[in-house]
């Protein structure tokens, strides 16, 4: 189906507004059909609050570390780069808390992982993180 338009200004103004929309879909559904995204927004949300509860006093509430390491920036990023996201979610599930490891429920440790993923510059996206799906994934954001 083709629309011709004959006056410049609302063929100017037509092109403005499909580009426009074909630029939102775009940026809308990129991270998903690249397969980018980790985690889904309100699940980092939910992670940001739990990580608060179970990490924040050992790893900074701005997670720059303190008893425990730094879990952002270069330093986290170069000690993970390697390993996989399931190499992590092991260790947060079988290492942590510390002082209590393994107490933290499985939901609740997935989101605190989305919001430490968030927190390191990993896309969000429209799956939600999940113990069994996408653990193979390398840990480059």
């Amino acid at each position: 189906m083709s629309i011709i338009v004959k006056h410049p200004t609302i063929r100017i103004s037509l092109a403005c507004v499909l580009g426009a929309a074909l630029a939102a879909a775009s940026s809308a559904t990129g991270s998903e059909r690249s397969g980018g995204g980790w985690y889904t927004a309100k699940q980092a949300d939910r992670g940001h609050l739990l990580y608060n509860t179970y990490c924040g006093e050992c790893h900074r509430p701005e997670l720059t570390g303190a008893m425990g390491p730094a879990l952002i920036g270069k330093p986290f990023l170069d000690k993970w780069s390697q390993k996989t996201l399931g190499d992590l979610y092991s260790f947060e599930h079988n290492a942590m808390p510390a002082n209590n490891p393994g107490s933290v429920p499985q939901d609740k440790l997935v989101a605190i992982t989305a919001y430490i993923l968030a927190k390191n510059g990993f896309p969000s996206g429209a799956q939600a993180l999940a113990p069994d799906v996408g653990m193979d994934r390398k840990l480059k954001p």
